[in-house]
């Protein structure tokens, strides 16, 4: 069996614009919209390709998924756990 590997991946860059919203539901900013898709291009590149993805129910961490995943050669599973948010 080949070595396992745990590939942590943080959100890409969220937008402040609009202070009255709550943290959970703050969206990418225009760069993190623009940089997701090249974070999953690079993952294809090195051959990084998660069997199951673990993300955030944030917006931020949703969106930037959504984008990554779109870039990789395989539908990969995801699994949108609460525990993850604020997780220390």
């Amino acid at each position: 069996m080949p070595a396992r590997q745990l590939l942590i991946l943080r959100h890409a860059k969220s937008s402040w614009d609009d202070p009255k919203l709550a943290d959970f539901d703050r969206p990418l900013a225009p760069r993190g919209q623009k940089t997701a898709p090249l974070i999953g291009r690079e993952l294809s590149r090195r051959g990084w390709l998660p069997d199951l993805a673990l993300v955030s129910p944030a917006l931020r961490a949703r969106d930037t998924w959504r984008l990554v995943a779109q870039e990789l050669p395989k539908h990969v599973s995801a699994d949108f756990a609460e525990e993850l948010y604020e997780a220390e």
